[in-house]
Order: C-alpha cells, then sequence, then structure tokens
C-alpha cells in the first residue's frame, strides 16, 4: 500500500537518487500532479480494499490499477480516481520499473520496523484493553479477527474500508503520543470498536438526526473530513475504555470531544455521559437505540444535550 501512498508522497521519494531522474522528467511530475490534484493516498487505499487488492503485492496492485475502469466502473464514488487512471497506472508503473521495490525493502522498510521494534508495547496493557474489549462486546463476541494496523511511510493516518487501519509511525514514538495526547493504544481500541455491530434500525434513526439543525451542521463538518455517521458510536465508546484503562484522564476526555474533527462528532459526549447506566449484558447497539427511544438522541434536543455533557464531562476535570 505504500506504493498507492507514493504519489501523495513523491517529496519524500525524489530525495532517493534512484528516482532523481525520474521525478525531474516534466512527463512524470505532471502527471504525478494531475493524479493529486484528483484523489489522495486514503481514497486510493480504500477503494485497492475495495477491490480485494492483495496489501502486499506489487504486481497485484499494478493490475488492479491498469484495469480500475472494469473493475471500479459501478463504485460511484470512485469516479475521481477512475478519471485519472491513465495517469495513475503511468506514475505507479514509473516507480515500479525505477527500483521502488528495491527501495522500500532497502529504506522504507527498515524505518518502519525501527520503529516498530522500538516502540515499548505494554504487554500488560494490551491484555487489559483486550478484556475491555470482550467485555464491552458482551452479550455479543469479539470477531477472532481483530482489526489490522498497518504502519505506512506516511504523516496521517486514515481507515480502510476493511475496517483496518492505515497509521503513521509517527504514532510509534512516546514523545510524540505525548504532544498529540494519543496514544498507540487508544488507536487500536478505536479500531476494534470498528467490529461492534450497529444494526439497520439504529443507523434510520440515526439519519433522522439530519433534521435537527444543530447536528446537521456539525455533521457537515464532520463528512468534509471523511467521518462522520456512527463515527460518534466508536469515539464514545474508545474514550469509555480508554477512560477506565486510565489511558486518558478527565480533560483528555473533554479535549477529545472538543476538539477531535473539529469537536463535530456531538453525539459523542452525550453517548459517553450515558454509558455507565448501561445494562449488564445490553449490547451497545441496544443501549444506543434505548437512548433514541428514551428521547435523549432526538431532533430539537441534541444541542441541549451535548452541552450539558460537555459541562458535565467539563466539571469532572476540574475537580
Amino acid at each position: 500500500m505504500d506504493l498507492l501512498c507514493a504519489p501523495q508522497y513523491i517529496d519524500q521519494i525524489k530525495e532517493d537518487t534512484r528516482f532523481e531522474k525520474l521525478c525531474s522528467d516534466s512527463v512524470f511530475a505532471s502527471n504525478v500532479a494531475y493524479v493529486n490534484s484528483n484523489c489522495n493516498a486514503s481514497k486510493l487505499c480504500n477503494l485497492y480494499t475495495e477491490l480485494n487488492g492483495d496489501k502486499n503485492d506489487v504486481s497485484q496492485c499494478l493490475s488492479v490499477i491498469q484495469h480500475l475502469d472494469s473493475l471500479a466502473h459501478n463504485i460511484e464514488w470512485a469516479n475521481s480516481i477512475l478519471s485519472v487512471q491513465p495517469q495513475l497506472s503511468y506514475v505507479l508503473q514509473q516507480l515500479v520499473d525505477n527500483g521502488y521495490s528495491e527501495y522500500w525493502d532497502n529504506t522504507i522498510y527498515p524505518r518502519l520496523k525501527s520503529h516498530i521494534d522500538n516502540y515499548d508495547l505494554n504487554l500488560d496493557l494490551l491484555n487489559a484493553a483486550n478484556n475491555s474489549l470482550n467485555d464491552f462486546f458482551l452479550p455479543d463476541s469479539l470477531p477472532d479477527i481483530q482489526s489490522k494496523i498497518f504502519i505506512l511511510d506516511i504523516k496521517n493516518a486514515f481507515n480502510l474500508s476493511d475496517e483496518s487501519f492505515c497509521c503513521t509511525p509517527l504514532i510509534l514514538d512516546h514523545e510524540i503520543e505525548k504532544q498529540l495526547r494519543l496514544s498507540f493504544m487508544n488507536i487500536y481500541i478505536h479500531e476494534n470498536l470498528h467490529n461492534l455491530y450497529l444494526s439497520p434500525e439504529l443507523m434510520a434513526k440515526l439519519r433522522e438526526l439530519d433534521n435537527d439543525a444543530f447536528y446537521r451542521d456539525k455533521e457537515d463538518i464532520a463528512q468534509r473530513h471523511g467521518e462522520g455517521r456512527n463515527e460518534a458510536f466508536i469515539v464514545a465508546a474508545e474514550v469509555y475504555i480508554s477512560n477506565k484503562l486510565g489511558l486518558r484522564d478527565n480533560q483528555s476526555v473533554y479535549d477529545e470531544f472538543s476538539q477531535y474533527v473539529d469537536g463535530s462528532l456531538v453525539l459523542a459526549p452525550i453517548i459517553y455521559v450515558y454509558l455507565s447506566d448501561r445494562n449488564h449484558n445490553e449490547s451497545y447497539n441496544d443501549f444506543l437505540l434505548r437512548l433514541f427511544d428514551k428521547g435523549i438522541l432526538k431532533t430539537g434536543i441534541i444541542e441541549a444535550n451535548y452541552n450539558n455533557a460537555m459541562n458535565t464531562i467539563l466539571s469532572q476535570s476540574n475537580k
């Protein structure tokens, strides 16, 4: 998947002597610019994932990109990628022809492996997180196949359509974790929570909130960031579990809800403050449905309930 990210991060690649001549070629440079003006790494990786491409096979990656017009013609959100398919295919093929695989083996992989190997993962905390996840999923079970986290040569992070996650190696640095107030374990918990069952009935009730002006305005912001919809359910659950594990203090809880995706996931703090009232053996899906049925998540009162929830969390952080 690093190959699919390469056009967006071409400035990193052109520093390598293998690609100096290629990157100075005006035809190659114009094709890269055209690709980047119409799509980004996250969309490319998501499309490749949706087409069930092997994430570790360069040859298959090239083949899929070469045949996008037939493989992805019915995927509406991929139209912008399809519009640059010839340019994208050309760019990726040129990178491979000029030694990208060798570059990845000798330059990218050692760097990523170093980040991974040098990250001191607290195994006791990992076990505690897994136990907390198992408990949170009750009465359902946490899937045997947990969400995968791919460390790529990128500077950001994004979800894939198969609920796996692509992440910058920068998160595997305890000092940067402190600066971001976000740990690898937060991400690990968050991504596994995407495996929670959310029923069609619940999603239908969520769509009804589009009639709430405050919610709709915030949801528009979230969707511009590529988030929104059920993301608030996941964020509320992650923050709740992380707080219980000591991965987030009360100030971090408040900051997450006020800052993540520009504070647009306004359902998350409302859900969070009610999570302690979740019944024994009540699934998360049923708990959320109960919040809708009780009128806690209801058109017309989202702003008031959001403000009340944030004030409650703020008062806890000030103690």
